[in-house]
């Protein structure tokens, strides 16, 4: 049973509090105190099954003497990975006020999905009331991740599978998260009851007790398989806890077939496109992935977003990209990136309050990955002849010019035809096709140099849009 609540602190002031407050607050469990890295991790080798909670500090002081030799006392980040090798077993505080060391404690542990929250101490560790805030922040941190602790494992064995884990049977369908457990004995149904169900929530569980039950599901559900194989991803580069947890919550909701994959770093993702790149739906980039980090004890570079946009620039266009950033001077050296390539990319402004997530991002993500068929079209889709350039901008993303044509070397030779038979004879094309890849092509024109239409490319756009409301009319009329 776990019900050890063990901390990594080396300071005696901050120890003392800390031990008053578990006293007083949680007297029902036991604790236990380690001032160095070395030791914690040997005894958690051990007893990690038996832990309820673990709060980590990162800087445990220079080295000492210890039984006559000299004795390192490592980091909070040795502890972070060990920890990132185990199963997750238990929620963890850390409790640093070493931001730049907390960082990449955060982002360790998220990779390999432990359930972690931050604590700052004060800065001071002199001042009168420097531990106020063991018995305020921290206290009601590890109170609160307690209670959730105890809610979540108070119910009976089989009640927990249910409630967290979908036992294998013919009516459990597989799931882009989806965890597949091949055992037979009660410790692994205790392992998933009491463990995957909090780290993964919202995932399903399938527990086979023999490899002829996995062979057999399997095989019924092999037509399931393949289409997950051809589902498409949406990447994101993003390194803001709080802006993915929001971006990722409503794609789930709007795009539930399909894969989202969020990266913190720019050489993980280029790692990962180079192997995955036909994977992608659409890209989104952040610039800005903050300062360099402490990774295997070596200074890890998250780079930029414009680290990925030169390795596109090399691709064939494949996915529609967005450029979420407040850095508008980054943004702008990203889009100058593209401007000789034929990519589709729109850009997002963000800004700290996370309104922009549901107010820009999102329509823009919707419109790009949910296309307009031409059956669908009605008038009030298509801009008026004196609209904005900006509503001939976003309603010329509503058709996949690329995937149309099957061929972005084929949509962009109908694109230059359409302008040029224009230009010569004032000719336009009569199918819904043709003419909204002329609008989607010279879009693309105008969006890569950054710039309105001039009044001839205007009047262009005006004449497409023109036509397509009248072939629209024409439609409903029949």
């Amino acid at each position: 049973m776990y019900e050890i609540i063990a901390i990594l602190e080396d300071d005696p002031g901050r120890i003392q509090a800390m031990e008053k407050r578990l006293k007083e607050s949680f007297p029902d469990y036991s604790s236990i105190f380690f001032n160095n890295a070395p030791d914690i991790i040997a005894w958690l080798k051990g007893h990690l099954h038996e832990c309820l909670l673990l709060s980590l500090d990162h800087d445990l002081g220079p080295s000492w003497e210890r039984s006559g030799q000299l004795f390192d006392p490592g980091i909070g980040r040795d502890v972070v990975d060990y920890l990132i090798t185990q199963l997750p077993q238990c929620p963890i505080i850390l409790h640093t006020s070493n931001s730049d060391a907390e960082i990449g404690m955060e982002m360790s542990l998220k990779g390999a999905n432990w359930h972690y929250e931050r604590v700052i101490p004060n800065h001071s560790l002199d001042a009168m009331d420097s531990w106020d805030w063991i018995d305020s922040n921290w206290a009601d941190t590890l109170k609160r991740l307690i209670q959730s602790r105890g809610k979540n494992s108070s119910n009976s064995l089989n009640e927990r599978l249910k409630d967290k884990c979908h036992q294998a049977d013919p009516h459990t369908k597989p799931s882009s998260r989806m965890i597949i457990v091949l055992d037979d004995t009660p410790e692994a149904q205790n392992l998933i009851s009491d463990r995957l169900g909090e780290v993964f929530p919202g995932w399903s569980c399938g527990v086979f007790k023999n490899s002829l039950e996995l062979m057999a599901w399997v095989s019924r559900n092999t037509p399931q398989f393949n289409r997950l194989n051809r589902a498409k991803t949406i990447v994101i580069l993003e390194n803001n806890k709080k802006r993915i947890e929001r971006m990722r919550h409503h794609l789930e909701q709007m795009f539930p077939n399909e894969c989202l994959l969020f990266f913190d770093n720019a050489p993980e993702l280029l790692s990962w496109l180079k192997v995955h790149f036909k994977k992608c739906f659409l890209i989104s980039l952040n610039y800005d992935l903050g300062p360099s980090w402490t990774r295997q004890d070596k200074g890890f570079d998250p780079g930029d977003g414009r680290e990925v946009v030169d390795y596109l620039a090399t691709q064939t266009p494949l996915c529609p990209l967005i450029f979420h950033t407040s850095n508008k001077e980054a943004e702008i050296g990203m889009e100058m990136g593209l401007i000789e390539t034929h990519w589709i990319f729109e850009r997002v402004t963000a800004s700290p309050d996370l309104k922009w997530i549901e107010k820009t991002w999102l329509p823009l993500v919707s419109l790009l990955l949910k296309p307009i068929d031409h059956t669908q079209l009605s008038e009030s889709d298509i801009p008026s002849t004196h609209a904005r350039w900006e509503l001939f901008n976003h309603f010329a993303l509503t058709f996949n010019g690329y995937e149309s044509w099957e061929s972005v070397e084929e949509c962009i030779k109908i694109g230059d035809r359409c302008t040029k038979d224009y230009k010569k004879k004032q000719i336009l094309p009569q199918s819904f096709q043709e003419l909204r890849t002329a609008l989607l092509m010279a879009r693309n024109h105008w969006r890569r140099h950054n710039m309105e239409p001039d009044d001839e490319g205007m009047s262009y756009i005006q004449a497409i849009a023109q036509r397509l409301r009248d072939k629209v009319r024409a439609q409903h009329q029949e």
